[in-house]
């Protein structure tokens, strides 16, 4: 009986797992975005900004990952976070804040950027940009 239930248990873990794994590939595009609670672009575009991308990314083929950079703890936390998605060396040499980098999910080469203090429409036309190819 107990070899029963493990083997249920273990199928049932390797489902949740690969579901996982699905969910997070399904993504076209990988959009960082770089913000600190101290960043003033951050602080007066950060709401609008994040409306305006996540509104137009309608089929959902956008994974968008927090980077905080506004102390050594939010750096850790964002580091791992990164390194999830494959994409913490690149991200080293992105250090601005108030800016989003859109990545290949596949491939994590950047197809674009831009700075949250750019207007709704700017931000509309990237997301379509990032996902158009």
């Amino acid at each position: 009986m107990r070899t029963t239930k493990s083997i249920i248990t273990s199928f049932i873990l390797m489902f949740i797992f690969s579901m996982s794994v699905m969910a997070q590939s399904q993504h076209d595009v990988i959009a960082v975005i770089n913000k600190a609670d101290w960043c003033p672009v951050c602080q007066k575009n950060g709401e609008r900004a994040m409306k305006a991308l996540k509104g137009n990314d309608e089929d959902g083929a956008i994974k968008f990952v927090g980077n905080n950079l506004t102390d050594e703890q939010t750096k850790a936390k964002s580091k791992e976070r990164l390194k999830n998605y494959g994409l913490y060396e690149k991200m080293k040499s992105y250090e601005g804040t108030g800016i989003v980098f859109f990545f290949d999910a596949e491939s994590k080469e950047l197809i674009d950027k831009i700075s949250v203090a750019k207007s709704s429409r700017k931000l509309a036309e990237a997301v379509q940009k990032a996902t158009k190819d």
